[in-house]
């Protein structure tokens, strides 16, 4: 286990007042004991700084007598201490050089920033920041790229938001020290975004700003954004190497497009294991067993050795193809002949192969005998074999173990209100929400992206299903609910979790969010375009239902990337051939 962070060597600042400078008066608050002894002259500083350092690093050369203490020597010892990953020591120096009233400059930031954000220190971050302002350091782009990329560290992206718009100066690795923190925590519409923005600025694209570019996209589904950098890649001269090479990889196995990330992938001079994970992946998600085990057999040959996360891959095609005999020879074998020990993810895999399958006991007796503990996906995979296959006795047993496991998890309770409600036990799915309520559980919104003239829109369900400025997205809607009727479509209201009116119910299940993206693209995509959605939670059956009418009727390829995997619809069939 991680030593525990030191506590704060600072008092914190509150981010929305004005930060104040660290440095000790008469009257600033007092640093929490134990300080460092008060200086009696620059030379005793010095030689407590330098007593400080040699002890822990043997890249320090400074003289230790004679030599009076500036803010050169105390910045030496901050980078060098920095660059080490002695970050603590780093900490330490400065705070001894403000005891002995030195006073830092531009290039005492930078590096310091960077120790907080290791030590993951944000009220100490906050307190340098004051600092950077008070001595007017908040004018360089270089420490205010620092401050930008700290707070992205630390989690605080909006705080780094308001430094990037507030810096009277940008370069590129400020912009991509911005775009990189949105990425990092999962805002990838911002990070797509301010990635757009910075095209608009005139800054050239580096190896660091187009590989982060490419994973927001990846995430998005923005293909058209992904295409375009890729010809920037191309047309500028960028190396295809192993990282950019990977993120194209990603990003067009993400967007569904196997063909383009298979030309890449052939055009890489070098490639290592995650570019082989980044292709066998991308093969197992959009449903290409084979491929990915053709691809995994290629890798040996070639005599890259796999790890842990090719296994997962290969297992994950082996559940999505029902490869049952291939799968569980891979996860023996990544034992017997990879030295690989399975961790509790291939285990996972497992129980959803085999439990998708009906090899339900099986997949019971797999857990009983896993090394660790089964977590609750374990759990919720096992529920989702006893959901198809309808075993009752081993339904009750997943959903026990998921409320133990995760007794605040809300959609473990929305699980149980589904079950319920296909048994139509209207008395007990109103107990289970009743029970959700007085938690204050709620359930994640289903929300859907589909990109159409280089921007990408969000669709999300609300209970209340607000049409305002959705005119015409409703009227298409209807429209093709009218035709696919024809066609022989009926709305399946079985999981609907209310004890509603028919009519009520058929309205719920129509305004799911993919259903709303679908009829978007339709109104707005360029005709006879592939219509691309990217949807948070798994698709319901109706809504897969729906989508294959549609792909018929309206003659239309659709590619979905649910919570799972792709869905390629065409003709009125489905890539997953309905076993998902």
């Amino acid at each position: 286990m991680p030593a525990k962070p030191p506590p704060p060597l600072f008092p914190p600042v509150h981010p929305t007042r004005r930060p104040k400078c660290l440095h000790t008066s008469a009257s600033s608050p007092s640093p929490p004991p134990p300080p460092p002894p008060p200086a009696s002259s620059s030379s005793s500083s010095l030689q407590r700084l330098i007593n400080l350092s040699i002890p822990f690093s043997g890249t320090h050369s400074l003289p230790q007598t004679q030599h009076a203490i500036d803010t050169d020597t105390c910045n030496v010892l901050i980078k060098s201490d920095t660059h080490s990953g002695s970050h603590l020591r780093s900490l330490l120096v400065f705070t001894t050089m403000l005891q002995a009233s030195i006073p830092p400059d531009l290039l005492t930031f930078p590096p310091l920033l960077k120790s907080v954000a290791r030590l993951f220190l944000p009220d100490l971050g906050l307190s340098i920041h004051g600092c950077v302002v008070k001595t007017g350091s908040d004018s360089d782009v270089f420490v205010n790229t620092a401050l930008v990329s700290m707070y992205c560290s630390l989690g605080r992206v909006g705080d780094a938001r308001h430094v990037f718009a507030e810096m009277p100066e940008r370069n590129s690795v400020t912009w991509n020290a911005m775009i990189t923190g949105y990425v990092h925590n999962r805002r990838f519409r911002e990070a797509h975004e301010l990635f757009s923005r910075m095209l608009g600025s005139g800054l050239d694209l580096g190896e660091v700003t187009v590989v982060t570019a490419l994973s927001a996209c990846s995430h998005l589904g923005a293909l058209s954004q992904g295409i375009w950098i890729h010809n920037y890649i191309e047309s500028h001269g960028l190396r295809l190497n192993v990282f950019v090479g990977t993120a194209l990889i990603d990003m067009y196995m993400k967007c569904g497009v196997i063909d383009e990330a298979s030309k890449v992938f052939q055009a890489m001079r070098v490639k290592n294991v995650f570019s082989w994970n980044a292709l066998i992946t991308g093969y197992a998600m959009n449903g290409e067993g084979e491929a990915a085990l053709e691809a995994f057999d290629e890798m040996i040959m070639e005599k890259v050795k796999p790890d842990g996360v090719t296994f997962l891959a290969l297992l994950c095609a082996c559940c999505h193809q029902g490869l049952i005999d291939k799968g569980r020879k891979l996860f023996v074998g990544m034992e017997e002949d990879f030295g690989l020990r399975p961790r509790i993810e291939h285990y996972g895999c497992m129980v959803d192969l085999l439990g998708r399958a009906g090899l339900l006991e099986e997949a019971h007796k797999l857990i009983a005998t896993m090394p660790m503990k089964a977590d609750a996906a374990v759990w919720r995979a096992l529920l989702a074999g006893c959901r198809i296959h309808g075993d009752l006795q081993l339904r009750e047993l997943a959903i026990r173990k998921l409320l133990d496991l995760e007794p605040e998890n809300g959609e473990n309770y929305i699980l149980l209100a589904n079950l319920l409600a296909r048994d139509r036990r209207w008395t007990d799915v109103g107990k289970v929400r009743q029970m959700m309520g007085k938690k204050r559980m709620k359930k994640d919104p289903g929300c859907s992206l589909i990109e159409v003239d280089n921007r990408v829109h969000e669709f999300v369900v609300s209970d209340r299903f607000q049409r305002k400025g959705l005119e015409e997205i409703f009227t298409m809607l209807a429209a093709m609910k009218r035709e696919l009727k024809l066609a022989g479509y009926a709305v399946d209201t079985e999981m609907a979790s209310y004890d509603l009116e028919e009519e009520e119910k058929e309205m719920a299940v129509m305004h799911h969010s993919e259903k709303l993206a679908l009829a978007f693209g339709l109104v707005r995509a360029q005709h006879g375009s592939t219509v691309r959605i990217v949807k948070n939670l798994r698709m319901c059956v109706d809504c897969h239902t729906f989508f294959k009418l549609v792909s018929e009727v309206y003659q239309r390829k659709i590619v979905v990337r649910d919570k799972n995997r792709f869905h390629h619809f065409g003709g009125g069939v489905c890539s997953c051939k309905d076993y998902w």
